[in-house]
């Protein structure tokens, strides 16, 4: 851009300053326009992340070269073992925050000793230096520990999470007299998960005179909490209790009754502002008030006591960030069993500043229904989202406490049933908002995938209990229980288009029902063989120790259920005989795992996906490759041909999607709105619209007309 640009400098100088914190932001501006480059560069130097010692002599390099940006450093992230502090801190005279964390090769192998001169360097050339982060360290003795304390004089904010003292040495105690006897003027402490009680104790006692911000991971009651609560702590604050809930545990497991003990107790004079953070998923806390009564008095304990503070508030999600829109959706929810809290405001969400539309967790499913007008699409965030054909948002709602794993439209486009994790299906009326009419219990374990039948009688569920199980929808009572012949459970089940077969392939395994009797029709091996493709024969009573490499992970059956396809892990693929299990094409083409075979509405072909970041089309009949789609650069997670089969939509993990010509093979487009990998990808059923959904929950509808 050689012109200046359009946009007022204020407010360009703004932009950046807001994008200070995203590197791949940052980069592309300073790719933009040359004028903004110097700017964009302050900033990338201003939070450094260096791990190795030839990183460190490239950034001392670096900055030797152009020793202008050493006023712009103001944060390193190191592994203190490999960072030397002279000459970098001589010559960064701004940073003020450092943070010490151990690579994973090195945690909990060999304790932390820095050398007596590498802790003086801190000492005299760290004295800018008011933040100190201590993550994932195991010091050699408490020496050690009380040694890198002593060596930053001027913290005024320390935090510590994962933290080892392999042994207590009699030779530390002078250094923890010397160490007590200087104190620490620390303002801010923040104590997260997995730091000894010792640790804690001797902070407590270093600096509870002083403290103004206060932060406590809470496990359960212990003499820490009793200790905690005898301090005067005349300057504190602010106080934060952390804490985690676990599925079907109750409150002495999880930290929720130690923080309600601790509140009632707890009354420092200044005392102004306590905030309780439980670090949890939707799907964990939901599940856990869910299973027991005293859960839900603990709940509204908890919701009692934080409002005697006067500055209360609850973070029920801790920092795991939603949609900035959706916290109407969790308020609504969560208010049920925090009401005090919700009324006065108190319960918060941490927003995200994604503005992308979706869920706050991985997508599990996307389907349309089958007149087309709608899309559904569900996640581990235990909510459904229907959606319009112009790609609105049309009704949300929290479908349950565990997340939802699968979704299957009824063939009229009114009703909708939703598989669980905890093996319960739901059966949902959309055509007005979403009212539940029926829930289908019978599975013990998740339900993998469900699908109605042609003429909406019935409902075939598979689940990770190995079994199938038909549902009649009048009366939404089981009408058959189908065991597999083996010890493997069925991922997926298909109709066939006349209603009078069910298809259901497990990873070794096909088994085709009568659906009228319930009587296994068919039952044939679908275990890779040999390298000469010969059908594996596999003695059931050995089965679980079949090679996993043989094993079947990728299946489809065409729409006219005469043809059943399947991947394998080593790259191959075979067409099938649904009716005779006869085996009639083997190909490998792939050279990585195949994650996913889908036929042309026609029959006539076949897709294919694979690890390998290629699809192929295939000519379903003879197994002959057409096509060899390339351009995506890691491997393709999903993929589908369009309704009149000119066109193939692909979903990948490099975080796009890409549109390819079935004529000649050519990409019509690459899209890239998704900032997570992309699970889920599909075409609506007249052919109007493309829609996807990515791993960080997000979804997004395209109009074809405007590709």
């Amino acid at each position: 851009m050689s012109a200046s640009p359009r946009l007022a400098w204020e407010l360009i100088e703004r932009i950046i300053s807001e994008s200070g914190d995203d590197t791949e932001t940052i980069y592309s501006l300073s790719l933009t326009c040359r004028q903004l480059r110097p700017r964009s560069l302050c900033h990338m130097v201003a939070d450094v992340d260096i791990r190795t010692r030839k990183q460190v002599t490239a950034f001392r390099d670096f900055l030797e070269a152009y020793p202008q940006f050493c006023h712009f450093v103001c944060s390193i992230r190191a592994d203190p073992t490999t960072f030397m502090p002279f000459p970098l801190l001589n010559i960064l005279p701004n940073v003020i925050s450092i943070e010490w964390s151990a690579s994973m090769r090195e945690y909990h192998r060999v304790g932390l000793s820095l050398p007596l001169r590498v802790l003086t360097c801190y000492h005299k050339f760290g004295t800018n230096v008011t933040s100190l982060s201590l993550y994932s360290l195991s010091f050699k003795t408490w020496q050690e520990l009380c040694r890198v304390l002593l060596a930053f004089t001027a913290v005024k904010e320390l935090r510590c999470e994962g933290l080892e003292v392999e042994s207590r040495a009699i030779n530390g105690a002078a250094l923890e007299q010397r160490l007590r006897s200087q104190g620490l003027k620390l303002r801010t402490i923040n104590i997260a998960d997995g730091v000894p009680e010792a640790v804690t104790k001797l902070l407590f006692e270093l600096a509870q005179s002083t403290v103004e911000r206060l932060a406590l991971h809470v496990y359960n009651i212990t003499s820490l909490s009793s200790d905690l609560l005898c301090e005067k702590w005349p300057e504190l604050l602010t106080l934060t209790l952390n804490l985690k809930v676990f599925p079907r545990s109750n409150g002495d497991d999880n930290g929720i009754e130690a923080s309600i003990i601790i509140l009632k107790g707890f009354r420092p004079p200044r005392l102004d502002e306590v905030t309780v953070e439980i670090q949890s998923t939707v799907g964990n806390l939901l599940l856990w008030i869910g299973s027991d009564e005293r859960n839900l008095h603990l709940c509204s304990e908890l919701d009692q006591t934080l409002l005697s503070y006067r500055r209360p508030q609850l973070l029920p999600f801790g920092h795991r960030r939603t949609r900035s829109w959706r916290k109407g959706l969790w308020s609504e929810e969560l208010g049920q069993y925090f009401p005090r809290l919700r009324e006065r405001g108190s319960l918060q969400f941490a927003s995200s500043a994604d503005i992308a539309l979706g869920h706050d967790e991985l997508v599990t499913s996307l389907v349309y229904c089958p007149d087309g007008s709608r899309l559904a699409t569900a996640s581990m965030d235990c909510t459904i989202i229907l959606w319009n054909s112009d790609g609105q948002l049309v009704h949300e709602w929290v479908a349950h406490t565990r997340a939802v794993y699968s979704l299957a439209f009824s063939p009229d486009s009114r009703h909708l049933a939703s598989g669980y994790a905890d093996g319960k299906i739901a059966v949902w009326d959309v055509s007005q908002g979403a009212q539940k009419i029926a829930t289908l219990e019978g599975h013990t374990k998740l339900v993998n995938h469900c699908a109605w039948s042609p003429d909406g009688t019935l409902i075939a569920s598979a689940s990770r209990d190995k079994t199938v199980r038909l549902w009649d929808t009048p009366t939404f009572q089981q009408l058959h229980l189908l065991k597999v012949s083996t010890n493997d459970f069925v991922p997926v089940v298909y109709f066939s288009s006349n209603g009078r077969w069910l298809v259901s392939p497990s990873s070794r395994r096909c088994y085709v029902w009568d659906i009228a009797s319930g009587a296994m029709y068919k039952d044939f091996c679908i275990a890779e063989g040999d390298d000469n493709g010969d059908q594996a024969v596999i003695d059931e009573e050995n089965e679980e120790d079949e090679d996993v490499g043989t094993w079947c992970c990728a299946t489809a059956l065409n729409l006219q259920g005469t043809r059943f396809a399947t991947g394998y892990p080593g790259g191959s693929v075979r067409i099938w005989d649904a009716q005779t299990g006869q085996c009639l094409v083997v190909s490998r083409m792939h050279m990585d795992r195949v994650f996913r075979v889908a036929f042309s509405l026609d029959g006539a072909r076949l897709l294919s996906t694979a690890w390998d970041g290629t699809a192929k089309i295939w000519d379903a009949s003879s197994g002959a490759m057409i096509l060899s789609l390339e351009g995506h650069t890691e491997g393709i997670r999903a993929a589908c041909f369009s309704p009149c089969g000119k066109y193939i939509a692909s979903a990948s993990f490099d975080k796009t999607e890409r549109l390819w010509r079935t004529e000649d093979g050519s990409c019509m487009g690459t899209f890239s709105e998704h900032k997570a990998w992309v699970m889920h990808i599909a075409f609506s059923t007249d052919g109007k619209t493309l829609s996807s959904g990515a791993h960080d929950g997000t979804v997004v509808i395209r109009h074809m007309g405007l590709l």
